[in-house]
């Protein structure tokens, strides 16, 4: 090794060996420097990227929440944001796009016994971030970005009607007058009203007279009662807020309008009725067409029809119309919903999610049903059904029909009348869905959307009568006049012609069983659900004018038809008990709908435009290359 230094050539050498290492030293750790400030770069901007990711999903969620109903794709306005430092500057450009979608969503049932995984149905917000040197006019003119770019999906359900146990726009009957909770209201989910809320002490269930709500109850107004002092404890369990804000209760059902696969007639004519039964994930339909209104007379006479008639009276003259039924082609579907633009007339068991619409009057014809809760059963319950939800709206009111007649064999149907107790398939009727009546009756409070039931005030008709080979029909309009006007009212214990849908009906049924309901209810005003034989809070002193609930007199009517000597009166279907006319209450809240809704139900907005929303996940996804 002296050698070597001693040698001049060796000098040489090493010398040159020196420098190569010292350049590769400098190339290696220039390299090494060079590589640690483009991780940090690259750590910036990923790291700015996700902090930018949140002000997108919080950008979303800021339209979301004022715009209400989205229907399409809306895309946010590009924006720009120019971070500079000491030694760096980055200009950072960002979009989300914002669509509809169905995710599977965790759920815990508040109160309930279960927690389980549910498809809900809610907005993504897909955010894309991209990065590029330089502020200014040099970032506008450099087209290359950063590798670095980062995209993340927002997922958050809007809140729906279906998770009130109650909710009412306007907390008072359609004839104006006051409607309580009581006693036998048990009541689990939330409750809401737009107005004052009353409760009373009036007798039956588990609180001295009181009623009792298990979860939150919030109103617009304040909780009223004419009964004391509320013992507000034992009442409210869940707790309760007054002068809450309102909610913006909808007069349309937009989304399902827009989404829905329509049924029938696709235009809206009065004289069609769609009549549609589901069986699992397909239905049948029945075309009902009114005809035209045609005249026809009735002589009157004193003694009808026992002869000798003598000389008729007068002669009434009055339009009717008659109702043609036709098979139409039916369908199949399910994670979808319906909207028929006609009166709907509905039943069925279902599977999958499966809500429809209509944008007329509902009317349920038979039990609704879900294919994998057997009757009885609380879908929510261990096993909890994961697969059947049902939504059912109307632009109007949803009805409990009393009676029609078959439109196969035109045979006299009360199809949701049964004996009180255990629910089964003989019950009153039996609801497994989330009810919204959606009806603005613009100041008339008659019109507006309820959740009720079909000819509230019974009174006897005179049926068809045989008196040796000839049927006569019609033989209250044989004796008195029709239409009534001031000199001849109709009287009050007889039933106004075609009032009762299955008219002329000669001991029609007051008491018809229970309502089982596992579900919500969201209306306009609150529907009865019972009513009294005779409305003390509505007297309508024995008139005749139905559209405004003027319905005669009493209901508990019991004579002898002085002409044919039968028995005329009303009286409880077989094993239903009660006072008046109408459904005992046996609901239950179907906590599933805390955490999903049925498909394009009613959406949730406060008045002044807030939608409040519910997050459900964000997840950091590989980037696309656009959005």
């Amino acid at each position: 090794m002296r050698k070597v230094f001693l040698n001049q050539r060796g000098n040489i050498s090493i010398a040159m060996l020196m420098a190569v290492i010292g350049m590769m030293s400098g190339l290696t750790m220039t390299s090494l420097a060079m590589r640690d400030i483009v991780a940090y770069h690259w750590d910036y901007e990923g790291l700015q990227g996700l902090h930018f990711l949140r002000s997108e999903a919080s950008r979303g969620q800021a339209i979301l929440q004022r715009a209400g109903e989205i229907v399409g794709t809306v895309y946010t306005p590009q924006r720009s944001v120019e971070m500079q430092g000491s030694n760096m500057s980055r200009t950072f450009t960002m979009q989300s796009k914002i669509i509809k979608d169905l995710q599977m969503a965790q759920g815990a049932a508040v109160g309930g016994n279960y927690s389980g995984v549910a498809i809900t149905q809610g907005y993504v917000i897909k955010s894309l971030i991209n990065a590029k040197a330089g502020i200014g006019q040099v970032a506008f003119l450099n087209s290359r970005g950063s590798i670095v770019r980062n995209y993340g999906e927002f997922f958050l359900r809007k809140q729906r009607y279906s998770e009130f146990m109650y909710f009412t726009d306007t907390d008072e009957s359609t004839n104006g007058t006051n409607v309580y909770f009581y006693g036998p209201d048990i009541i689990h989910g939330r409750v809401h009203s737009n107005t004052d809320i009353w409760i009373k002490q009036a007798g039956g269930g588990t609180n001295q007279g009181w009623p009792t709500f298990h979860d939150l109850v919030t109103t617009s107004g304040k909780i009223r009662t004419l009964s004391g002092v509320i013992p507000y404890e034992s009442v409210f369990l869940g707790g309760y807020l007054e002068e809450y804000k309102k909610y913006e209760f909808p007069d349309e059902a937009t989304t399902i309008q827009n989404n829905g696969q329509r049924v029938g007639p696709l235009t809206y004519d009065p004289k069609y009725i769609v009549y549609v039964e589901v069986e699992n994930t397909t239905y049948s339909v029945m075309l009902g067409t009114k005809s035209d209104p045609y005249i026809e007379h009735a002589f009157v006479y004193n003694n009808y029809p026992t002869p000798p008639l003598g000389t008729p009276l007068y002669r009434n003259t009055y339009a009717i119309q008659d109702t043609v039924w036709t098979s139409v082609p039916g369908g199949s579907g399910t994670n979808k919903s319906f909207y028929v633009p006609n009166e709907l007339w509905i039943k069925g068991m279902f599977a999958g999610r499966q809500t429809w619409a209509t944008g007329d009057t509902m009317y349920l014809v038979g039990d609704i049903l879900l294919q994998g809760t057997p009757i009885g059963q609380a879908p929510d319950d261990n096993p909890m059904n994961q697969n059947d939800i049902v939504g059912l709206v109307s632009e109007k009111s949803i009805l409990i029909k009393y009676g029609y007649r078959d439109p196969i064999d035109s045979s006299r149907v009360h199809p949701n009348c049964g004996p009180n107790g255990t629910p089964s398939a003989d019950s009153g009727i039996n609801i497994y869905a989330a009810l919204c009546a959606l009806g603005d009756g613009r100041g008339n409070p008659h019109y507006d959307g309820v959740f009720s039931f079909e000819y509230q005030h019974p009174h006897p008709s005179v049926p068809d009568f045989r008196i040796g080979n000839e049927i006569f029909t019609k033989i209250d309009l044989h004796r008195r006049r029709y239409p009534q006007n001031a000199g001849s009212p109709w009287p009050p214990n007889i039933d106004y012609p075609w009032y009762n849908p299955l008219w002329p009906e000669r001991q029609p049924y007051m008491e018809r069983g229970d309502i089982n309901l596992w579900g919500s209810v969201a209306q306009r005003r609150r529907g009865f659900v019972h009513r009294s034989p005779l409305d003390s809070e509505y007297p309508t002193y024995g008139v005749w004018n139905i559209p405004i609930d003027a319905c005669g007199g009493t209901s508990n009517v019991n004579y002898v038809d002085p002409v044919l000597n039968i028995q005329m009166n009303t009286r409880h279907y077989p094993g239903a008990s009660g006072t008046g006319t109408g459904y005992a209450k046996n609901y239950h809240y179907d906590t599933r709908f805390y955490f999903t809704a049925p498909i394009d139900f009613p959406e949730v907005n406060l008045q002044g435009g807030y939608a409040p929303m519910e997050a459900e996940s964000w997840v950091i996804k590989r980037p696309p290359r656009t959005l």
